[in-house]
């Protein structure tokens, strides 16, 4: 834990109702660092315009946990800087991340690109890390639907509070998108905002991408028909994650083999990333368990693990704003079957504007720059957003 998170933890003790607990200005951007940015990763220029230099802040939040009580979470926050007219709202939901230094609040790699470029659009741009990641505090509830959306409404109202303190006016147009755990994360977010009218948020549009909506069927029957897996890791990680939430096993040792039942939990304290658990597992992630353990979950529907699973899959509901659902039928770690179940359904249930876009035949990790564009695109075509008409 680092040093000043420690007031902030006696902030909590005492200031329980409060929403951004603190925050810090961790970057800026100018025009140059932003066209930098276009020039380097040779974004297309019809991804946005550059109409506003960018400031980056670090925030840290209350929002609630699983079992409803209040926890630490860290998210990041962009704004466009001196802007002319009220913005609307993106919230971006990042992939599976297992090191903290890789959470959005980090504002590095792809996060950060994303975030930049879509604020100097003129969008107020939130990431939430999920909880405990980043310097969230306690393990991370990985593909866990409800406090994924929850951790994600949160900094959004924060988020435009924050921004209107900050002199950027919200408008109320609101956009959410998200790839891998973060399609998962922008469905049940959409989901959680439309089941509750409180929230006065009005979705513009979504766009889940290459995410595993359906854990119970379609991503399950990939992992269990795969002889390796191009990520062992995600399914250890999913199996600790909801062990913290549902209680999946009575001993460790109930559910994996040794070397694993002795180190591997230890591997996702936040200080590993995914290639190296990777390393340390068999590619094929099913040889870990027990033999007992795995029978039993392939056998009994009522199975914790499989009960834990349909729990948090995100497709039985009816969206009630535009939606794109995007993912490359060359998947390789997430099936596109998740995302035709989630279509289909949605059809099945009068859904008005969904649509469904295959990216192709390539993999997960080429998918996502491809799908990222094509969503940032198709939200400004119908965002609000004033150009600045800066000449670079």
């Amino acid at each position: 834990m680092t040093p000043r998170l420690l007031p902030l933890l006696i902030c909590i003790c005492f200031c329980s109702k409060s929403q951004i607990i603190s925050f810090e200005l961790t970057e800026s951007w100018s025009y140059e660092d932003i066209q930098e940015i276009y020039s380097n990763d040779m974004y297309p220029e019809n991804i946005g315009q550059i109409n506003y230099e960018v400031d980056g802040y670090k925030i840290w939040y209350l929002t609630p946990n699983h079992n409803n009580n209040l926890v630490l979470c860290s998210g990041a926050i962009f704004l466009p800087q001196n802007t002319i007219c009220p913005s609307p709202v993106l919230s971006w939901q990042h992939g599976t991340a297992v090191k903290d230094t890789s959470a959005p609040s980090n504002m590095k790699g792809n996060n950060k690109k994303i975030g930049v470029i879509s604020a100097s659009h003129g969008y107020i741009v939130t990431m939430s890390d999920f909880i405990g990641l980043g310097d969230g505090i306690g393990f991370h509830n990985y593909l866990h639907a409800e406090t994924q959306a929850s951790s994600i409404t949160d900094l959004i109202l924060y988020g435009k509070e924050f921004a209107y303190d900050k002199g950027v006016m919200p408008n109320e147009q609101l956009f959410l998108m998200g790839y891998s755990q973060g399609g998962h994360a922008t469905m049940s977010a959409v989901k959680y905002i439309e089941d509750n009218n409180e929230l006065e948020l009005q979705i513009s549009g979504s766009a889940p991408m290459g995410g595993p909506y359906n854990l119970s069927g379609a991503q399950n029957e990939m992992i269990l028909n795969s002889e390796s897996y191009p990520n062992p890791g995600y399914l250890p990680y999913l199996l600790f994650g909801y062990h913290n939430i549902y209680g999946l096993f009575s001993n460790i040792n109930e559910a994996l083999i040794e070397p694993y039942s002795e180190y591997l939990f230890s591997m996702y304290s936040g200080s590993y990333n995914m290639a190296t658990i990777n390393e340390s597992l068999p590619s094929n992630p099913l040889e870990i368990f027990q033999n007992e353990y795995y029978l039993s979950f392939l056998n009994d529907a009522n199975h914790p693990f499989m009960l834990a699973l349909k729990d948090n899959d995100v497709f039985n509901f009816k969206p009630e704003s535009p939606m794109r659902l995007i993912h490359c039928n060359g998947d390789d770690n997430v099936a596109i079957e998740n995302a035709y179940t989630a279509y289909e359904q949605f059809l099945n249930f009068g859904t008005e504007d969904v649509e469904l876009w295959d990216g192709g035949s390539f993999d997960h990790t080429t998918c996502a720059f491809f799908s990222v564009v094509a969503a940032k695109i198709w939200f400004d075509s119908i965002a609000n957003i004033c150009e600045n008409n800066i000449t670079l």
